[in-house]
């Protein structure tokens, strides 16, 4: 499929991706950005779309898996923020909502401490890119990514510990 009559067929698709989104989605700007999102990844991919091939299917695949994959990385944060937070709240006399507000804003700051080396790739991770893309953006090879992401989490790891 030519890319201007790939333009068209996508704009065809809008009305159906937004209901869909807006399903997903808890607000609508968070619909509004996965609908660009999966815009975004239909033109970047678009040589891997068959002709002849349901395009809607396609692009409901594509926003089903940013939303699956976000989701999954919001509760992967979650886990890395409030771990922590059961274990020692009840010990203090700190309610356990409190507890977990200190630490998230703790642990913030110790991200935007870290060397830009680290901090860069770490960020982009946890705002959910993958390493390819990671690897991509900063034009680096993959496992240097990897390393990176990695030694970001032992760093944050010793100063939670570290209390």
């Amino acid at each position: 499929m030519n890319e201007p009559c790939f333009h068209k067929s996508l704009l065809k698709h809008s009305g159906f991706l937004n209901t869909v989104a807006q399903k997903f989605a808890r607000t609508r700007e968070d619909a509004e950005d996965l609908l660009q999102e999966t815009f975004c990844k239909a033109l970047i991919y678009q040589e891997k779309f068959k002709a002849g091939s349901d395009l809607g299917a396609w692009l409901y695949v594509i926003m089903r898996n940013i939303f699956i994959n976000k989701y999954r990385r919001r509760r992967k944060f979650a886990e890395i923020i409030y771990a922590p937070a059961d274990k020692q709240s009840s010990n203090h006399g700190i309610s356990k909502s409190s507890h977990q507000d200190i630490l998230s804003r703790n642990i913030l700051i110790q991200i935007h401490k870290l060397p830009e080396l680290f901090k860069v790739p770490f960020v982009l991770h946890l705002e959910g890119y993958k390493y390819a893309e990671i690897a991509n953006m900063l034009n680096e090879p993959i496992g240097t990514i990897k390393s990176r992401i990695h030694f970001a989490r032992q760093i944050l790891k010793n100063v939670i510990e570290r209390g």
